[in-house]
């Protein structure tokens, strides 16, 4: 019999877990934590959110720990801070219209004076015109970034580019839609 916990297999520290021993759950944190917490930040890119995943998902052990039948540690743990993830994605996504809104606003502040009220539907429908003008890659970060709140990191990461690279494409993006925004107010 191994002498501390540490040296304890993951079954072993399991059924040790299902009785509410503390120790064994210690254990289990400290020997998974670092690579569970990189596997998140690879496919968020935010401390915070990676930081809340680990969190939720070491939380949920403990406290579901008598119910669950894990048969391997390690693919449990990677398999819920997945699932973990794509929760987080899809309730960002139910924000995207709220950064749209904001980034409508952020464009209005910059480009018009006048008090005019502008709708998310016309918005819509003059960004989309002026995004399909763009080229397409600088589109498509214009997008990642600003609508869908991806990082700048794991944008470059995605699309093989250096994070210079994605930046010039959202300097070049915003500086577009400042100047057409602009002209199409004036011409109102």
């Amino acid at each position: 019999m191994p002498e501390t916990l540490s040296q304890f297999t993951d079954e072993e520290l399991l059924k040790l877990l299902q009785k509410g021993d503390h120790k064994a759950f210690e254990v289990i944190y400290r020997r998974y934590w670092k690579s569970v917490y990189g596997f998140v930040y690879h496919n968020l890119g935010s401390k915070e959110d990676s930081e809340e995943i680990l969190h939720d998902l070491m939380l949920s052990l403990w406290n579901r720990r008598e119910e669950l039948k894990i048969e391997n540690l390690k693919i449990y743990l990677f398999i819920s801070s997945r699932n973990l993830i794509n929760k987080s994605i899809r309730s960002q996504m139910t924000i995207r219209r709220y950064r749209e809104f904001q980034l409508l606003n952020q464009i209005h502040e910059t480009t018009s004076t006048s008090d005019e009220i502008i709708y998310s539907e016309e918005f819509d429908k003059r960004l989309n015109i002026l995004l399909q003008k763009m080229p397409e890659k600088t589109a498509l970060i214009f997008r990642m970034s600003k609508i869908d709140e991806i990082p700048v990191k794991l944008i470059a990461s995605q699309l093989a580019l250096s994070e210079k690279a994605v930046e010039y494409h959202l300097t070049k993006s915003m500086k577009f839609l400042k100047k057409n925004f602009k002209n199409f107010y004036s011409a109102n």
